[in-house]
């Protein structure tokens, strides 16, 4: 019976190996072997044995960053970009303006869902390499990519729940279990609004926006910020807290603001 083994599979037949007594005396033309018996394996679909050529030709050269970048790209064909990211981070440690590396780095990235990263890394990439077409493609699927996950930004009006909006200031004085009004608690520092033109945002309060499609639902405001949304919900009741406000002390609530800021920024750029 003819042996109907996939010729993919199988390593090239010239691939030396590293710690052949040959290899050891002449370690360029055996890393030069090697790396090429890779990217054969690699053109012929066959990834985990051009994953495997490629280590060893990096056992010989470690910091080969075309190599490194091979690899990386290995890796995210079968399914490993958290492995990808580590290869294409090794090829920029010693060149960080490697446009191989950062285009790399930016797929990697993009496979493994960080879209908001990954968009990064491509601008970074257009800005150094702007006649080459990889970098554009990356920009707009990136963008695209987070658009699918949390919607355009036009899409969005950002506006704090009504509760909070009580707390700081945004809305009409709450009742107290008592029954007597309770003094609304103004924001130590104003905030711009991010309402979208013609809506009814205004105020200085932070998350005093208004949108004509009510509250941002906390899906929504989690889904534009995420793991971030717990730290300004947080953020924003510690500038109301009752203690700080009677007695204020400038450092704390200058850390506050900032880091409101930072998440505001955040929030109006998506």
């Amino acid at each position: 019976m003819a042996d109907t083994k996939d010729p993919a599979a199988a390593p090239p037949s010239h691939m030396m190996d590293p710690d052949d007594p040959e290899a050891l005396e002449n370690p360029l033309a055996t890393f030069q072997t090697v790396a090429a018996s890779g990217d054969l394996l690699a053109q012929r679909g066959a990834y985990t044995q051009a994953i495997e050529a490629y280590t060893r030709a990096l056992a010989i050269r470690p910091t080969d960053k075309h190599c490194l970048v091979s690899r990386s790209r290995c890796h995210i064909k079968t399914g490993s970009p958290t492995l990808a990211l580590t290869d294409a981070d090794a090829s920029l440690k010693e060149d960080p303006q490697f446009f191989k590396g950062i285009y790399q780095k930016a797929e990697a990235l993009y496979a493994q869902g960080d879209f908001e990263l990954a968009l990064m890394f491509y601008h970074r990439g257009n800005r150094l390499r702007p006649e080459l077409d990889e970098f554009r493609i990356g920009i707009q699927k990136a963008r695209e990519a987070i658009e699918n996950s949390i919607g355009h930004p036009r899409e969005f009006k950002i506006q704090v729940p009504q509760i909070l909006r009580r707390q700081l200031g945004g809305g009409h004085p709450s009742e107290t279990p008592s029954g007597s009004p309770q003094k609304p608690i103004k924001s130590a520092v104003p905030r711009k609004s991010t309402a979208a033109p013609g809506g009814g945002g205004g105020g200085g309060d932070w998350g005093a926006s208004t949108s004509a499609n009510g509250p941002l639902s906390a899906s929504s405001e989690s889904k534009l910020l995420g793991e971030l949304h717990d730290d300004k919900l947080y953020l924003e009741e510690l500038l109301s807290d009752r203690d700080l406000i009677d007695h204020p002390d400038p450092e704390v609530i200058g850390l506050i603001t900032e880091g409101l800021r930072y998440l505001e920024a955040r929030a109006d750029f998506w």
